[in-house]
């Protein structure tokens, strides 16, 4: 009888666990940072100030291995710098929008119930030639609307300020963007790992794609 309330009652926690709420703030401003508040408690923050003896602990236990390496490498790019390396602006941006809109077209039953508040976007287009320029441009926005269109239309969706737009004069393009979402745990697990899957199967398409390329 004890070990049946006690099964019972771990399964009650963990029930109630999965119904709190989860607050994720991401951002992007020359580098993504993110803040996941759990319950009212702050679980991860990627702007969390760090031990600085323990940062020089951990400094002078590498510096006899790996300082010759560092030198010849430099600092490693984040996912988000090696994509922009590799696929461009525009091609970023395309790559993250049809992530977006596959999971909001096969989670429409979980996106109902997600918050987005406190939404962002600025995305100036600039290049070093005008026709350039244009295209991105054009790509940008037809990759950027329906995405959210569709959030306003099947989301609780509270934009702040939406702003996409092309400069002549400029050859290095900006983009700054930042959004609150809030959501049962449940749901933010169900995104989280469908995002994930659907990452991985982009990823392997593109794999195919370029073995088909050099064969």
């Amino acid at each position: 009888m004890i070990a049946w309330i006690v099964i019972l009652s771990v399964f009650f926690l963990l029930f109630v666990l999965l119904f709190l709420p989860i607050t994720a703030d991401l951002s992007y401003v020359k580098e993504f940072s993110y803040r996941i508040k759990y319950a009212g408690f702050v679980l991860l923050d990627s702007d969390k100030r760090v031990d600085i003896k323990e940062v020089k602990r951990k400094k002078k236990q590498k510096k006899s291995d790996n300082m010759s390496a560092h030198k010849s490498s430099g600092k490693e790019d984040n996912f988000f710098k090696k994509t922009y390396k590799q696929k461009g602006l525009l091609g970023s941006i395309r790559y993250f929008s049809e992530i977006l809109m596959l999971l909001l077209e096969k989670l429409w039953f979980v996106v109902k119930r997600l918050k987005f508040t406190r939404f962002k976007l600025h995305i100036t287009v600039a290049t070093d030639n005008a026709a350039s320029t244009a295209i991105e441009y054009g790509g940008i926005c037809s990759a950027v609307y329906p995405i959210l269109a569709s959030l306003q239309t099947n989301a609780d969706f509270k934009s702040k300020e939406i702003n996409v737009s092309a400069d002549f004069d400029k050859t290095e393009s900006i983009v700054i963007a930042s959004i609150s979402v809030t959501t049962r745990l449940i749901y933010f697990l169900i995104v989280a790992v469908s995002a994930i899957f659907e990452f991985l199967k982009l990823q392997r398409k593109e794999r195919e794609k370029y073995e088909r390329k050099q064969s």
